[in-house]
């Protein structure tokens, strides 16, 4: 049976037997109920607790001179009108600062990332080489973080000013701290029609403190296992009242170690490698160069082996080491024996060094809020948050390599002849005329320079400032501007091509001060017996007396191809920290967003046949604005690595919506939603668009909550799909299919699958395109809510999230295929085993990809079928369809006792029944669960509470499910964390918390290089321990 159709099937059994469970109805519980004026609606409240509270929080009860009790009706996030019930048509889940205490994490995106809706798979900070290296992003359902409505206090904030992979732009969770929050409400259902575009999988709402009528101290304290590194915080708060006005004040500050892999076990060595010891096994190279291209002996090299160069370990101030591939210990069985430079990742037997997986970081932030009540009866809030933050984080090493064939024989033969290594050692009549591959890398303990760094500081302001009161007919109104900067600076160096001028011998001279050549001509006029060269000066002399070519100078290319020098001096020679600084240029990243939002809203209640109906009504304005760059500036420097940045726009929306309540009948209420967003005709082909919501919320009994929902979504282009200037880098490693097909004739190679070259970088362009339209989508929810007994409560919400024209970037194997059939036909289609042609114009796409002329081989003068591709211009385009169905669902249990404290449990779980995707319009619908790797089908998270007088514990564990991995599938993933309070007094608190109890590291993959697992979705970080104190004054 189809999935669609089992989903189908499941929602309608479900709901008939709930209605049949609900059939004997109780007593009503919707009641008309007074409105309660002074309510504070700057901020919305809590419906649905992670873990039990201490003290359970309800809306505010008020008596009235009968005695009645009058719930305040209240806000919550997912609808702008206020409600007396908590629980409601759509599934809230609510965060408060005690659970975020309770769990055991370090920050508020460790427990965001917990969540079951969220997909954990993160660029988070061990990821090296992405594009957003210190934000902290959040993911619902796994349809990308850019497709959540990130809010402060109800309001919209500015993007992270990098955009996220290059692409689109997110929001950074991460910039407040625990410390200043009051609770978090996550809303995982899609929300245009109450907040617009991005709330397309989900709004989540960051509530900071406010409201203190006294003083607290906050300080933690930690210490990892590993590398013993320190974590702390110290956050004060503080309040008061004064006639009709009240303040808050927040200030925290934090700082964080950073952390390698050194000393993790199963993560810090390449003997981790899940193949160590079965198949041949390789460290990272240090340093190592093989040839030769032209047929002669092929050699593998490192430095060790060569009496005339410095050893391994000198050339890296001590990290690299002789990695001889014929140590029995590396079960080496390939084609290729010989030696390198090893260069492991910190390990105690080894040594070596890695990249950051935290960076180090210094944050300082402030929250101040004030409240005033005039006598009018109209209420003024204020509130400032500011966010300043300083990283650091090693990447990746700084590197040379050199892909340029090197063309000099003389030397190159001079050198390999004296190899120690008896499979790399040149014997008598074996030839080597060029070198095909060089690489060397940098290691941080060479030096300042040496070290691939960043340098990253960001800072935040948000201001607001509202106003709300009451209109005569009993409506209320409420007025409120903010204004958001985010501003981001990565300070960091990268090599320029004064390096490949060093490496390729420009400028050198021999001892009379004459520039070294190539040895190309001389080998071709002489025969290989070392003591026969006649040497630079000597053949010149000759070839100028006879008329034969002279070697070019060195830097000077052969045939405009290869590379003239090979000098081990250069090469192979330690360098001071100052040389290497002299190869660096600054390659600064600045970036700025920022977002300016007006509003107005009015919400009340009228009656229409006999009951009450609310509704809300709202007009809005925003102005967004980003820029990024421009780096790289100076035209006189040119860049060999890293990417160019340029890009900055802005853009406007207008917006109107209406919400209504109707209590259809003591039982039942529906509420309609429909809103009109307007954007300016200068930033995207969006134009205009209505986006409508229909839920419903069915309390058959006081135990029994029915609730369902229908909505459409819209995301509008990011700014960054948008504006996004020229920027530049590279695909590595990409196998080009279309020069498999071309050398397939003469290869024997019947399919793609067949083909054998190598994988290749090819140097890319990307910019933005402002003729993108809106992606646009549907949501539906259907569920439960049942308080079981006094002890249990639940809840299940089957959900179906659909998404169409998703902008993404065109893919560079879109490109080639679409080459490929338009220079060789339907044959190509054949070859790589699809019909997929989605017949794109090959005018177009001659611009989209180039190649490099067709050189000959200067050897045997055979020329190539095809050029070699190193050039793509993948764009922006709107182009794949998602689908996702799944279920939700909530467990919750108490149990208070007399004489051995008070229990509480909770689980959250979610689970994906199904995944369904396009990657464009000529391409087949896919059931990615069954074909796609590291998708976990199910997230769960449990809470485990024991309180008894003064004494509090909490077993916190996060769970995610089995993945289909490329051999099979993985283990379930858990990490648990355990903390225990003391109430010293009332003033002073106690806690001590483990994190990741059991230490548990990520499962090795066999289909990952190091450090052997998927980093975006499984964490190295290690056990933790902490320790703190909350003093109230």
């Amino acid at each position: 049976m189809n999935n669609k159709n089992t989903f189908v099937l499941f929602v309608g059994l479900m709901f008939i037997s709930i209605s049949l469970l609900a059939d004997n109805p109780g007593e009503n519980i919707v009641v008309a109920e007074p409105e309660v004026e002074e309510t504070d609606t700057s901020e919305q409240v809590e419906a649905q607790e992670v873990t039990p509270p201490a003290e359970e929080v309800v809306p505010v009860d008020e008596a009235t001179e009968e005695g009645a009790v009058v719930l305040e009706k209240v806000v919550v996030t997912g609808s702008k009108i206020k409600k007396t019930q908590i629980e409601g048509p759509l599934p809230l889940l609510v965060i408060t600062k005690e659970d975020i205490d309770n769990s055991g994490f370090r920050n508020l995106t460790e427990v965001l990332q917990t969540i079951p809706s969220a997909n954990q798979s993160t660029d988070n900070e061990s990821i090296q080489g992405s594009f957003t290296p210190n934000a902290n992003e959040l993911d619902l359902r796994n349809l990308g973080p850019g497709r959540i409505l990130y809010l402060i206090n109800g309001r919209r904030t500015a993007d992270y000013p990098v955009p996220f992979g290059n692409a689109g732009n997110i929001s950074n969770v991460g910039v407040i701290p625990t410390g200043l929050i009051d609770r978090v409400e996550i809303l995982a259902q899609g929300s245009s029609a109450i907040y617009g575009s991005d709330a397309v999988t989900g709004v989540v709402n960051v509530i900071t403190i406010k409201g203190k009528d006294f003083s607290q101290l906050d300080i933690d304290y930690s210490q990892t296992q590993y590398e013993q590194k320190d974590i702390y915080s110290v956050s004060y708060t503080s309040g008061g009242f004064f006639g009709n006005s009240s303040w808050t004040l927040g200030v925290d500050f934090s700082h964080v170690d950073p952390m390698t892999y050194a000393d993790r076990p199963g993560h810090d060595s390449f003997v981790n490698d899940p193949d160590y010891g079965v198949a041949y096994t390789a460290p990272r190279y240090g340093i190592y160069f093989y040839g030769d291209p032209f047929g002669g002996k092929r050699g593998w090299y490192g430095s060790d082996e060569f009496p005339s160069t410095p050893s391994c370990s000198e050339l890296s101030n001590g990290e690299f080491f002789n990695f001889d591939k014929q140590d029995p210990e590396w079960n080496y069985a390939g084609s290729y024996p010989g030696a390198g430079c090893g260069w492991d990742y910190g390990s105690d037997r080894f040594g070596g060094s890695s990249q950051t997986i935290v960076n180090e970081r210094e944050d300082a932030s402030i929250v101040a809020s004030f409240v005033h009540n005039f006598d009018s009866g109209v209420e003024l809030n204020a509130r400032v948050f500011a966010y300043h933050d300083e990283a650091y984080l090693r990447n990746l090493p700084r590197y040379f390599q050199q892909r340029d064939i090197i063309l000099d024989p003389v030397r190159i033969m001079d050198l390999t002849s004296t190899s120690t290594n008896e499979f790399n050692r040149l014997n008598p009549g074996e030839r080597q005329r060029g070198i095909s591959y060089f690489l060397r890398q940098f290691t941080p303990s060479m030096g300042f320079n040496a070290e691939a760094r960043s340098d990253i500081t960001e800072d935040v302001q948000d201001i607001f400032i509202g106003l709300n009161g009451f209109f005569n007919n009993g409506f209320e109104w409420e007025f409120g501007a903010n204004h958001t900067t985010y501003e981001y600076l990565s300070e960091e160096q990268t090599f320029t091509t004064a390096i490949y001028d060093y490496m390729n011998g420009v400028g050198a001279t021999d001892a009379d001060g004459n520039l070294l050549r190539g040895t190309y001509q001389q080998d071709r006029y002489r025969s290989y017996e070392s003591s026969n060269w006649l040497g630079q000066g000597s053949y010149d002399a000759m070839a100028i007396a006879y008329g034969l070519p002279r070697d070019n100078v060195c830097g000077e290319k052969y045939f405009g191809a290869y590379q003239s020098c090979f000098l081990a001096d250069r090469l192979l020679g330690v360098y001071t920290d100052e040389q290497i600084g002299e190869w660096l240029a600054q390659d600064d990243l600045p970036a700025e967003s920022s977002q300016t939002s007006v509003d107005f809203l009015v919400t009340g209640e009228f009656e229409l046949f006999g009951r009450f109906i609310g509704m809300a009504a709202t007009l809005e304005h925003q102005t967004q604005d980003y820029t990024v760059g421009p780096t790289r500036t100076d035209p006189s420097i040119e860049f060999i690595q890293g990417v160019g940045y340029e890009g900055g726009g802005d853009r406007d929306r207008n917006s109107v919506g209406v919400e209504f309540l109707f209590p259809v009948t003591d039982k039942l209420e529906m509420t309609l939603a429909s809103r009109y967003d307007s954007y300016d005709d200068q930033s995207s082909n969006v134009g205009s668009r209505v986006s409508n919501m229909l839920n419903f919320a069915y309390r058959p009994n006081e135990s029994v909550l029915i609730r369902g929902s229908a909505s459409e979504t819209f995301r509008a282009p990011d700014m960054n799909y948008l504006f996004a200037g020229t920027s530049s880098g590279y695909y590595n490693g990409i196998l080009d299919w279309v020069a498999c097909y071309a050398y397939a004739a003469t290869e024997g190679w019947n399919d793609i699958t067949e083909c054998e070259l190598s994988g290749q970088s090819v140097f890319a362009e990307w910019s933005g395109n402002n003729s993108l339209e809106e992606e646009e989508g549907e949501n539906y929810q259907l569920g439960i809510v049942w308080d079981i007994n006094s002890n249990w409560d639940f809840t299940l919400d089957l959900y179906q999230v659909i998404l169409e024209n998703i902008i993404g970037r065109d893919s560079y194997r879109t490109i080639n295929i679409a080459e490929g059939y338009c220079l060789y036909g339907d044959d190509f289609g054949d070859f790589i085993r699809t019909e997929n042609n989605d017949q794109r114009d090959c005018a177009t796409i001659a611009n989209l990809t180039g190649r490099a002329p067709i050189v000959p081989n200067p050897i045997t003068g055979e020329e190539a079928p095809i050029g070699e591709w190193n050039y793509i211009v993948p764009g922006f385009v709107n182009k794949s369809y998602r689908e996702y169905q799944g279920i939700d669902w909530t467990l919750n249990y108490s149990l208070e006792t007399e004489n051995i404290g008070d229990f509480y449990v909770s689980v959250l779980s979610s689970h994906i029944i199904s995944y369904y995707s396009r990657s464009d319009a000529a391409s087949p619908e896919v059931e990615w669960l069954s074909s796609y790797n590291y998708e976990p089908r199910s997230q769960q998270n449990m809470s485990i509470s024991w309180r008894y007088q003064d004494f509090s514990t909490t077993l916190f564990i996060d769970r995610t499910g089995h993945m289909e991995w490329s051999d099979g599938k993985s283990d379930p993933h858990m990490i648990a964390n355990l903390t225990t309070r003391y109430d010293y007094s009332p003033d002073i608190d106690l806690y001590l918390s483990i994190r990741n109890l059991e230490d548990t590291m990520p499962q090795r993959d066999p289909a990952y290089g190091y450090p052997y697992y998927n980093q975006r979705y499984f964490s190295a970080f290690g056990r933790y321990y902490s320790l703190g104190l909350n003093y109230r004054f």
